[in-house]
């Protein structure tokens, strides 16, 4: 495998190093945009958004400290980064594997409670509180189960060519079966069993809020909804990042699981490559997902990315204000000025003798 990764054409080469760049760069930028937008949009502050953030910082995660290395593998052909960033590459990979389905499932979950359950139930079970220890918790379970077993000699990290990363080596085929019967279990299929159900009764509970307006009630004049616009396009919009994530790591898994457990005699190295790529494509595309279908986020994005051209137009327009108010104090002073030169030639003229007075009249 590290002789195809080194006997690559230069088309190919060039193909898989722009097409991992590219998306390390939008992941970045992306998911620090996300990040940025509910800092400073108070509104955009909401409990969802909590562990939109938090699948954001995963994504952010893997930007940082998998891709370029990632990058240049694939540049270099082999893995130059010494044996301890090796460690640090996998385990960060590994975390970002394990974490991400999990932090999706919790989200499916805080939108089945919040459009289908009362406010009260709502409230009681994700207040701010509780879903940043809820997050916490995971994080830091789904920390411990990558380092611990590492820590113990359980398992191993080790470069894999066909994956241009470093990533987990079994020690034994029993140590193997219990891995990924654990992993398979609690941070994948748990995690899309919940996003599924959760999502198909949201969107039973969006479909017979739209089919019929009589849900809505009129309470003291005025019209009272179950379930609000923005509420409903949240909705759609993570159920639209669910659908990718689901393009993306279901085959992701497929390949990963044919490949460890030798279900297929060989595996090619494009194939490898392309279950990382669904890794990558996946950090990538969720804060354009977000952008696109969320017009909060659309307008702090836009605000964002024009911050310079707006402060070159607000420095003009202060420009051209203060030029304004020059001007008009000139034409003022020079209106204030004459209105005195008028008033001393009245009052020479009315001092001076009658008769001179009556001329000035005439």
């Amino acid at each position: 495998m590290a002789d195809e990764l080194g006997s690559r054409s230069l088309s190919l080469k060039t193909f898989e190093i722009c097409a991992l760049v590219l998306m390390n760069v939008l992941s970045l930028v992306g998911n620090i945009l996300i990040c940025v937008s509910v800092y400073r949009n108070r509104r955009l502050r909401t409990i969802t958004n909590l562990y939109i953030i938090a699948l954001a910082i995963a994504d952010l995660l893997s930007a940082v400290f998998v891709m370029p290395l990632g990058a240049g593998v694939l540049i270099s052909s082999r893995w130059l980064f010494g044996d301890v960033l090796c460690q640090f590459h996998a385990f960060f990979s590994l975390f970002v594997i394990y974490v991400s389905p999990v932090t999706m499932g919790l989200t499916a979950v805080n939108r089945f409670v919040r459009i289908c359950k009362s406010e009260r139930q709502y409230k009681s079970l994700f207040s701010t509180k509780k879903s940043r220890a809820l997050l916490a918790g995971v994080w830091t379970f789904v920390a411990s189960y990558t380092l611990v077993p590492r820590l113990f000699g359980l398992q191993a990290y080790e470069f894999v060519p066909g994956y241009a990363q470093c990533s987990i080596a079994h020690l034994s085929e029993i140590g193997k079966m219990i891995h990924y019967g654990i992993v398979l279990t609690l941070f994948l299929i748990t995690p899309l069993i919940a996003t599924i159900i959760s999502y198909f009764k949201v969107a039973k509970k969006i479909r017979q809020h739209n089919s019929s307006d009589v849900i809505s009630t009129v309470q003291r004049g005025r019209s009272y909804t179950g379930i609000s616009s923005q509420e409903i396009k949240l909705s759609k919009s993570l159920f639209a990042v669910v659908f990718a994530f689901m393009m993306c790591w279901i085959p992701f898994w497929v390949i990963v699981v044919l490949r460890r457990f030798h279900l297929v005699d060989t595996m090619p190295r494009s194939v490898e490559l392309l279950c990382m790529f669904f890794l990558y494509f996946s950090n990538t595309i969720n804060p354009f997902i977000y952008a696109g279908m969320n017009p909060l986020f659309k307008r702090e994005f836009r605000k964002a990315l024009c911050c310079k051209r707006r402060t070159v137009v607000g420095a003009a327009s202060t420009g051209a204000a203060i030029t304004n108010v020059e001007t008009n104090s000139r034409i003022v002073l020079m209106n204030v000025l004459q209105q005195q030169i008028q008033n001393r030639n009245s009052q020479e003229i009315a001092n001076s003798t009658p008769g001179v007075y009556c001329l000035s009249l005439i």
